[in-house]
């Protein structure tokens, strides 16, 4: 007769007792019975064993992951073969260690933030008496672009008027807006800065030099005119008053008007919005308002030049010839 804490547990009468997650915390000890040729019987107990403890669960195999270690692309995760088997089991997917918030799903949608990390997921086991198990994924290798880098633009910088912005500061954010990845680069097309030449220039201009450029242009917006991606100081230093009125960020505006006026420059048109609640194209005047599209400072997929046979699109043949006003 098996007891717990020197009460009889029912039916526990064989010569073996696994114990029960009623049983943590508790001491077990055995009594037994013996009977002689007589009909004689004696009971003795056993000495008590200590505080029954929690199992532990080992890992057989470690989880693992599939999927494409670039941006934008989804990695799933494998959470293992433990012992004994396990039902339940949570997932923390992590970036170069640390956790990621709200990513606690068996796959994970690779972000903008992950480019240049590594990452994995952290599968917690749990079973009902034993401690929770945990174990990691092996770390992907450092994330890469939505798609490999199939052409490389340069590009430098000049002014043009009284510049008041810091011009370090603005080739800093500009370069990052072409590294991004969500921007042009999610295309395959990649923005390197040299000291002079390239295929374009980008221009930091004070508003009134903007229309010297070409009298098209105007002083309340920025420009693309020819070679020259042109970025009106004033929009650059405040943003617009629409961008404002919506409350979105001077960085996210820097972002869109570096990605819209060179969209220009790589042949992309104005576009309209899709409709009502939709995200705005990146090629649509959002400095203007949305007509009801959200603000996006990023290229739709639809935007981006590249086709599912992986080739990217030409550039209209007068495309250096446009004048666009935004």
């Amino acid at each position: 007769q098996w007891l717990r804490d020197g009460s009889a547990l029912a039916g526990a009468t064989s010569r073996s007792y696994k114990s029960r997650v009623e049983a943590l915390g508790s001491a077990l000890s055995a009594a037994v019975t013996a009977t002689d040729a007589t009909d004689q019987t004696g009971t003795a107990t056993s000495d008590p064993t200590g505080p029954v403890r929690r199992g532990t669960l080992d890992v057989l195999q470690r989880p693992s992951l599939s999927g494409v270690a670039r941006y934008d692309h989804r990695l799933s995760a494998d959470p293992g073969r433990w012992a004994p088997k396990v039902k339940n089991v949570r997932y923390q997917w992590l970036r170069s260690g640390d956790p990621i918030a709200g990513a606690t799903k068996p796959s994970y949608l690779l972000a903008p933030e992950d480019l240049g990390a590594r990452v994995t997921v952290e599968v917690t086991a749990r079973r009902d008496g034993y401690l929770p198990g945990t174990a990691r994924a092996e770390r992907t290798k450092a994330i890469d672009h939505r798609v490999p880098l199939r052409r490389m633009v340069s590009y430098h910088v000049e002014t043009r008027g009284k510049i008041t912005a810091d011009l370090a500061t603005f080739k800093r954010l500009a370069q990052e807006t072409y590294d991004d990845a969500r921007g042009w680069r999610s295309a395959g097309m990649g923005f390197k800065r040299v000291a002079k030449g390239g295929a374009f220039t980008l221009v930091l201009a004070q508003a009134s030099w903007v229309p010297r450029f070409s009298s098209v242009c105007s002083a309340e917006w920025s420009c693309r005119v020819g070679r020259f991606v042109i970025i009106n100081q004033t929009r650059w230093l405040h943003a617009s008053p629409a961008w404002n009125a919506a409350g979105r960020s001077l960085r996210d505006y820097r972002n869109m008007v570096v990605n819209h006026e060179t969209g220009h420059w790589l042949g992309h048109g104005h576009l309209g919005c899709p409709g009502p609640g939709k995200l705005a194209p990146v090629m649509m005047q959002q400095s203007k308002g949305t007509d009801g599209c959200k603000l996006n400072p990023w290229p739709l997929r639809s935007e981006l030049w590249a086709h599912p046979s992986g080739k990217l699109s030409q550039a209209p043949a007068d495309h250096n010839a446009r004048v666009w006003v935004d």
